[in-house]
């Protein structure tokens, strides 16, 4: 078994970086933080690794939450719209109408947690441009 979950802690700890870390119930392990955006929200980004550490999952929680039932069709189109033109992130909306951002990714045996990181950084940078775009349909 792959010990990617040390290896990234290890590296946080080098780079001085804190992210709360946890772990599933089905045991897998995952970091996360709060972080705010320049468009005024709040997000929480996660990482998520699976059982064998080789599958990991970015999360960027909270972009948007679509209480008013009249607003899921708006919101579903803008999420169709956004995960055929972008590249990396992917959007979703849970039944509860909490928009989400996530990105999967794949390490056999050439773990590297600055890959990872950075990619953190593109779906931030991504939800921080989508997201006037989600205020827009919970403002309207």
């Amino acid at each position: 078994m792959a010990n990617n979950v040390s290896v990234f802690r290890m590296y946080l700890q080098e780079k001085d970086v804190y992210m709360e870390e946890g772990t599933n119930d089905d045991g897998t392990s995952f970091f996360r933080l709060e972080q705010r955006l320049k468009n005024g929200g709040s997000v929480v980004l996660a990482i998520g690794f699976d059982e064998s550490e080789e599958i990991i999952d970015l999360y960027v929680f909270n972009v948007a939450d679509i209480v008013d039932a009249y607003k899921r069709e708006s919101t579903l189109k803008l999420i169709n719209e956004l995960n055929r033109d972008l590249r990396y992130s992917k959007f979703t909306l849970d039944d509860s109408g909490r928009v989400t951002s996530n990105y999967c990714m794949m390490f056999e045996d050439n773990f590297n947690p600055d890959v990872l990181m950075r990619q953190l950084v593109l779906a931030l940078n991504c939800v921080e441009e989508v997201y006037p775009k989600f205020m827009k349909i919970v403002w309207s």
